[in-house]
């Protein structure tokens, strides 16, 4: 892939497009961070929101000039939710010596592919959309994580529903991630004293379940339902099958382009839940949720949790700049690392010399009919 081919979108404000793919450095030649994640294609809605919320945080620390009166740009990469487009977009950007790091990556396969691929060559990743387990242990080395792990929020859904007494599990997993989910939800479950009692698969680009696994569902009839799937084949689920077959709790991991699923439900969105890795928009409380929405409206884009999960990134990205001594990757690497308490508000994100998980942060909502989200 070569450098023309590369798209690039600029972080400088009010500009659209960095003239040539990147700059050569001089004082004031602009700090270039990439991102390779899902732009086109079904899962476009989290690589676009990731985008929009990095660039937003970029664009405001722009404003108030720059790393040492640099601006921040960001590269975006389409890898359409491929694995590997990621590996050939990773390796279009560590062969540039200009890209100092990575972040904003989508989907599972793309971020384990681009994390271990970041350790390997010694860049940092920072903030993907993505909790898989790999993501927080010793492969992914140079990965910065700037959001609760899968595990988090699964254990954050069993220990409310066994407060309230359930103790039969149903789980709705994507198929190319039963061999990490499956046995991760089974020891969360045996931590808390539930059970696992029926498991079904559906396919990341597919378009629901099948009648298999649907009547496997019906039989067993779990006291609650988790899901850890995209949209695509989410909606037709809820809509057709959940209301009719299925009244009891089913709560979704964060890993959905959530207000496009409760758009497409309609009334049928009552009683569905969510885990969240960021706070709700609607709480102003926190200054970050405040800054989001300001800068939301006046970039005009759309306001999404995964948009503001991509405001956060870009704050910590930028944080780990302010912490470098220099704009090398390794001193990239050491500013990450040296980010000692990054106030959110909700949270302080933090990392060090041997933790790289920032946030611990979870919280649960629920889909009413009259209400919105509480």
């Amino acid at each position: 892939m070569k450098r023309r081919h590369l798209l690039v979108r600029s972080a400088a404000l009010g500009a659209a497009t960095v003239a040539g793919p990147w700059a050569t450095a001089t004082a004031a030649s602009p700090v270039v961070v990439g991102q390779s994640a899902a732009l086109t294609g079904p899962q476009a809605g989290f690589g676009t929101a990731m985008r929009d919320g990095i660039l937003a945080a970029f664009n405001r620390y722009n404003r108030q000039g720059g790393w040492n009166g640099r601006p921040v740009h960001l590269v975006s990469l389409d890898d359409k939710g491929d694995k590997a487009q990621t590996e050939a977009n990773v390796t279009a950007f560590v062969g540039n010596k200009d890209i100092l790091g990575l972040t904003g990556f989508t989907t599972r396969p793309c971020s384990e592919a681009g994390a271990v691929m970041a350790a390997k060559d010694g860049i940092a990743l920072v903030g993907a959309f993505s909790g898989t387990p790999l993501l927080y242990g010793e492969k992914a080395a140079t990965t910065f994580t700037t959001r609760a792990s899968y595990e988090r929020e699964l254990e954050a859904i069993v220990r409310h529903y066994r407060f309230l007494g359930a103790t039969k599990f149903g789980f709705v997993h994507l198929e190319d991630a039963r061999a990490t989910n499956v046995p991760l939800l089974e020891s969360i479950l045996a931590r808390n004293g539930g059970q696992l009692t029926v498991t079904a698969a559906v396919d990341r680009k597919g378009p629901s379940l099948n009648a298999a696994a649907m009547k496997t569902l019906e039989t067993n009839r779990p006291e609650v339902l988790i899901i850890l799937a995209n949209n695509a084949p989410l909606t037709s689920f809820l809509r057709e099958y959940a209301p009719r077959e299925l009244v009891l709790p089913k709560m979704v991991i964060s890993f959905v382009d959530r207000e496009k699923l409760l758009g497409e439900l309609g009334k049928d969105a009552a009683g569905v839940g969510f885990s969240v890795v960021v706070p709700e928009y609607t709480k102003e409380k926190y200054w970050v949720v405040r800054d989001f929405l300001a800068q939301a409206k006046e970039q005009k884009f759309t306001i999404t949790p995964v948009a503001l999960e991509g405001y956060v990134t870009g704050l910590a990205v930028i944080e780990g700049l302010r912490k470098s001594g220099n704009d090398s990757r390794l001193g990239f690497i050491d500013g990450m690392a040296r980010v000692g308490g990054l106030d959110l508000g909700y949270t302080n994100m933090r990392f060090g010399r041997t933790d790289r998980t920032g946030s611990r942060f979870v919280d649960l909502s629920l889909a009413s009919r009259g209400s919105g989200l509480v």
